[in-house]
C-alpha cells in the first residue's frame, strides 16, 4: 500500500467538517503528512477540539511525530486555539503562518493565557519555547520542500490570513481558510489564483448551505453610525461588546473615521492590547481620541469598547453588540468557485443549514453550464481520496 500511497492525495477533517469550530485538517501528498489549521470550538459553553485520535489510528500514520509541516491560516481561535497542544504532539513538524499572524497568536495563546493569568512559570517556559519555532512566511512566497512546493497567498478577512496552494507533481490543490473576496477596513480581498488550473479546493464555506444568505456589506457602517448617533444626539454612554478582537479592530479603524466630532473612545485592556499588537506590525489603529479604561469610567458621554462580559464598573450604559461578518455570503462562494472552477470542491467549516428545503452551493452550481466542480462535504474522520 505505501508504493501506491507515495503518489495519491488523502484529506480527513479531524474537526471543522460540517460544524463551525475546531477547525483541523490533514492533507497527505504521497508520503508527506500535513496539518491545515488547529483550532478549537465552543459549544453549549463547552470547549471541543480536533480527533486526533482518529488520525494515528488511520492507515497514514502511527504518531504525531510523522507530521512534516503545519499551516495556520490566520489567528482566530477556530483555526488556532489548538495549536499548542499539536505542537506538543506533533515535535517534528514545521509551523508556518505569516508575521501577523504569528504576532496574533502570540496574543491569543501567550499573553492571555500566561501573562494575564499568571499560570505557573515552567508551563508559560513551555509555551514561549513552543511559540518560538513559528516559521513566519510572507506572501507570495513560495517553499520547495521536494515533495511538494507551497505558496502562500492574501486571503483577506482579517490581517495576517494566507490561503496555501500546493503543487505536487502536475497537481494543484487550494486550501482557502476563511477568506474573503471584498476588501474590508484592515485588509484587501483574497487573491485568486488567476490562469492556473486547480485540481482541488479545500474550501472553508461557512454558508454553503444558506443559499438565501447575503452578507450585508454596510452592517459595520450601520452599527458604526448607531453607536456615534446615541452618543452625539441622545448624550449617552456607549458600551459596545465585541465577541471577536479581530472584529474589534475593524470596528475602531472604521468608528475613527467616522467620529468626526471627536467623541472620547476608551478601550479596555484586552483591546488595547492587540491594538497595540496590531501597530507593532505598522499597522494604524488609534487616534488621539481613544485611550485605555482605568480605574474610574468618564462622567461625559463616550464610547467604551470592551471584550468582556456581564457589567462594567457599574455604570450605566446604552449597550450595542457590534457584530458583521467578515466571512464570505453564498453568492462570494459561487463568484469564487467560477473564478478557481477546479475539479473538486471539498467544503469544510460548513455550518448546518436553515431549513432542510435549501439548496446546498453544489445543487446551485450544479445549474451553471460552466461549473466543471464536483462536490464533497466532508465528513469529520472520513478519508477522501482526491
Amino acid at each position: 500500500m505505501r508504493g501506491k500511497m507515495e503518489k495519491n492525495i488523502y484529506f480527513m477533517a479531524l474537526g471543522g467538517g460540517q460544524r463551525v469550530g475546531a477547525s483541523c485538517y490533514y492533507l497527505k501528498l504521497g508520503d508527506g503528512n500535513l496539518i491545515l489549521d488547529a483550532g478549537t470550538g465552543i459549544s453549549g459553553g463547552v470547549v471541543f477540539e480536533p480527533d486526533l485520535y482518529s488520525l494515528i489510528t488511520s492507515p497514514f500514520l502511527q504518531s504525531m511525530n510523522q507530521i512534516d509541516q503545519v499551516y495556520i491560516s490566520h489567528a482566530h481561535l477556530d483555526h488556532l486555539g489548538y495549536l499548542l497542544k499539536l505542537m506538543r504532539d506533533a515535535k517534528m513538524a514545521g509551523v508556518y503562518m505569516t508575521e501577523i499572524t504569528a504576532l496574533l497568536a502570540e496574543y491569543q495563546l501567550y499573553d492571555r493565557s500566561f501573562i494575564q493569568r499568571e499560570e505557573g512559570e515552567e508551563k508559560r517556559l513551555a509555551a514561549k519555547n513552543l511559540l518560538d519555532r513559528i516559521a513566519r512566511v510572507s506572501y507570495m512566497e513560495q517553499i520547495d520542500f521536494g515533495k511538494y512546493k507551497v505558496t502562500f497567498l492574501p486571503a483577506g478577512h482579517i490581517p495576517g490570513a494566507m490561503m496555501l496552494l500546493f503543487e505536487f507533481g502536475k497537481r494543484r490543490i487550494l486550501y482557502t481558510g476563511d477568506y474573503s473576496l471584498e476588501r474590508t477596513a484592515l485588509t484587501n480581498g483574497c487573491m485568486v489564483p488567476a490562469n492556473i488550473p486547480i485540481d482541488t479546493v479545500i474550501m472553508c464555506g461557512l454558508h454553503a448551505k444558506h443559499p438565501d444568505y447575503a452578507k450585508k456589506s454596510d452592517a459595520l457602517f450601520s452599527r458604526v453610525r448607531q453607536v456615534l448617533r446615541v452618543v452625539e444626539e441622545k448624550r449617552e454612554p456607549v458600551l459596545c461588546r465585541i465577541r471577536q478582537l479581530s472584529k474589534g479592530i475593524e470596528f475602531i479603524r472604521t468608528l475613527n473615521e467616522w467620529n468626526v466630532d471627536k467623541v472620547p473612545v476608551y478601550l479596555d485592556r484586552q483591546v488595547m492590547d492587540v491594538v497595540q499588537k496590531m501597530e507593532q506590525m505598522s499597522i494604524p489603529i488609534l487616534d488621539m481620541e481613544q485611550k485605555m479604561i482605568e480605574g474610574t469610567v468618564p462622567k461625559e458621554p463616550h464610547i467604551l469598547i470592551t471584550n468582556r462580559r456581564g457589567g462594567f464598573f457599574g455604570r450605566f450604559y446604552r449597550e450595542i453588540n457590534i457584530e458583521f461578518s467578515l466571512h464570505g455570503d453564498f453568492s462570494d462562494m459561487q463568484e469564487f468557485i467560477r473564478k478557481v472552477n477546479p475539479k473538486k470542491a471539498v467544503i469544510v467549516h460548513c455550518a448546518k443549514e436553515h431549513s432542510p428545503f435549501d439548496q446546498t452551493i453544489e445543487q446551485v452550481m450544479m445549474m451553471d453550464g460552466e461549473c466543471r466542480t464536483q462536490f464533497i462535504f466532508a465528513e469529520e474522520k472520513e478519508i477522501y481520496q482526491l
